[in-house]
């Protein structure tokens, strides 16, 4: 029994040890650039994210920093040309990164960073106004094909955005030309709701994060989602539609390029630690993220599989040349 006293003392000590170095990354300060305006997906991620790390140790710091514009690419731009400064420095980005840079809107990848991990897939919904006279994406449908009223569709992002994209998808499931339709570009799903709210236009497709809110308290009603859960809230699928439509939006966290292995590790460690914290859980319930944990090169794999898979849709939809 004596010998057995120290040995459990300095396995005491080794797990407290342990548990000092994980906790370290989170203690200190975090920065996250979000490469968007405030009230976003992108946005919500981030700090989400950042209250999940808080809860988790109460001597982390977190800071947050919207850099809008080009559609992500003045904050890819910044992230790479001053990969070297940013200590502690993260970049929330999502697919529009691989969109845009296959459509040659900026120089840069997801290979001009440090996958660290992918946290989540954000489906896409359509949304009318609670008074709309649209009570199914069926009724959309319908007029679309008409042609008789003019439907106006607001998105949070540019034309060959995932907004657009989600659309273009739903119309060719049901046969209508993509390109008939009147989508008007927001800056951010905010104001996209915004528009729709105020009668500027009839529909919007967006993000279920970012409309999930406004669908809980009844001033929209989502019409359709594209996933294929069953835990939906009172709302339906487009598969449960009879439309062969999935497509979701993943969202991740990067570091610089030049980050080392061991802090890449520290960094996927993290992440680990924080997603699977109740405080995370809760944060995913709020706005009906699904969970989409990839670590490191995972998270790397598939971002290789999802440019493929982007690079054919949107050359299907007309959006880049083969």
């Amino acid at each position: 029994m004596k010998c057995q006293v120290p040995l459990l003392r300095r396995l005491g000590l080794l797990i407290i040890a342990l548990a000092l170095s994980s906790a370290h990354v989170a203690a200190e300060r975090l920065h996250l650039i979000i490469p968007a305006g405030p009230g976003g997906g992108l946005d919500a991620t981030a700090r989400a994210l950042g209250n999940a790390v808080v809860t988790m140790d109460q001597q982390a710091k977190v800071s947050y920093e919207n850099r809008s514009g080009g559609g992500g690419g003045k904050a890819m731009a910044y992230f790479v040309s001053n990969a070297d400064t940013l200590k502690n420095t993260l970049l929330v980005n999502s697919a529009p990164l691989i969109v845009r840079s296959l459509q040659g809107l900026f120089p840069h990848s997801y290979r001009d960073l440090t996958p660290i991990a992918g946290l989540i897939a954000d489906p896409g919904v359509i949304a009318v106004r609670k008074d709309s006279k649209f009570q199914s994406w069926r009724d959309i449908a319908a007029a679309l094909k008409g042609g008789k009223d003019r439907v106006f569709i607001a998105g949070g992002s540019v034309k060959g955005s995932l907004d657009h994209i989600t659309l273009s998808l739903l119309a060719q499931a049901e046969g209508i030309d993509p390109r008939r339709l009147r989508y008007l570009a927001y800056d951010g799903g905010a104001k996209a709701q915004l528009a729709l709210l105020s009668g500027e236009v009839d529909v919007m497709v967006s993000g279920l994060g970012e409309t999930l809110a406004a669908h809980r308290a009844g001033t929209v009603r989502i019409l359709g989602v594209t996933n294929d859960r069953d835990d939906m809230d009172g709302m339906t699928s487009f598969v449960d539609q009879g439309l062969d439509v999935v497509f979701y939006n993943w969202r991740g966290i990067f570091a610089p390029l030049s980050t080392s292995a061991e802090r890449r590790e520290e960094l996927k460690a993290l992440m680990n630690t924080v997603t699977n914290t109740a405080a995370w859980q809760e944060q995913l319930a709020r706005y009906g993220w699904q969970p989409m944990f990839l670590s490191g090169d995972d998270f790397t794999a598939y971002l290789a599989e999802q440019e493929i898979l982007l690079t054919g849709v949107m050359t299907g939809l007309g959006l880049i040349r083969p």
